[in-house]
């Protein structure tokens, strides 16, 4: 009998990946979505997409539990600034956010997933379906980091590392061993493009795991839209941790590097 698996999806490409792997273990995918642009992209891979907005806790529960779903998987770019909007939220959703001890990135997600599993749902870890897309060391591009790209790397590694262990954002923006961007609770694409201005070029940029990720949620990612951001601004190396990052559409990545002669490694 073929199992369930409800998804809850952010933005990207990320979600749609994810379904398609989750079918090819043999699972059906049931997703929800919160715009409309998701909706479209998520839709491709799975086998059925819900449309509902974004403070809707109580209907995504209950279309979890109207589908006989038991396990229920988080993918995707939720925009955590959500937060501090005025904007509509049901009471489950209100409950939600009264249980958060801080107004950051884990007590959020915790939250979401405290909730759901007191109605009976398992969250799933995003890497047993997602490991093909969490490359192990190497050089992806052509062109290889510079002797002072690379002590930037290690320099941003330890930075890096130092911020996500206080759940302040997974990536930073260095040059010349200067920290010129923290990402918080805005994301990575908004982080680069503030340290790439101060750079003005050849801004570095690494992303890292948290200490004790919770491989439920928030493993660090990268994408097109980070390249992409990146050469916009001129920046000149990207830096992911090796096996732990998942890394989407990899093959257009080292495309776009290529083109504008970003260096991009794991370590």
């Amino acid at each position: 009998m073929t199992s369930t698996l409800g998804l809850i999806a952010g933005k990207g490409d990320l979600p749609a990946i994810f379904a398609r792997e989750a079918k090819h273990q043999g699972m059906k995918v049931v997703a929800i979505t919160f715009d409309k642009d998701s909706e479209i992209i998520t839709s491709r891979e799975a086998d059925e997409t819900h449309l509902l907005g974004l403070g809707q806790a109580g209907k995504v529960i209950k279309t979890f539990h109207g589908a006989n779903i038991s396990q229920i998987a988080m993918i995707g770019k939720i925009d955590k600034r959500v937060i501090f909007k005025n904007m509509k939220f049901d009471l489950r959703a209100l409950k939600i956010l009264n249980n958060m001890k801080r107004k950051n990135d884990d007590n959020f997600m915790l939250a979401v997933v405290a909730e759901l599993e007191s109605e009976g749902f398992k969250i799933i870890n995003q890497t047993a379906i997602l490991k093909n897309h969490m490359p192990g060391a190497g050089q992806f591009t052509r062109r290889k980091p510079t002797g002072q790209e690379l002590e930037d790397i290690r320099f941003a590694m330890e930075m890096a590392r130092g911020i996500a262990a206080l759940d302040i954002g997974q990536t930073v923006i260095v040059k010349d061993k200067a920290v010129l961007a923290v990402e918080a609770i805005e994301g990575t694409d908004e982080a680069i493009e503030r340290g790439s201005l101060i750079a003005r070029k050849g801004a570095i940029v690494v992303k890292v795991s948290k200490p004790k990720q919770d491989p439920r949620f928030d493993v660090p990612t990268v994408g097109i839209n980070t390249v992409e951001t990146m050469a916009r601004f001129n920046a000149t190396a990207l830096a992911v941790e090796a096996g732990k990052t998942v890394v989407v559409n990899k093959d257009k990545m080292v495309e776009i590097c290529d083109r504008h002669k970003i260096a991009f490694v794991a370590v």
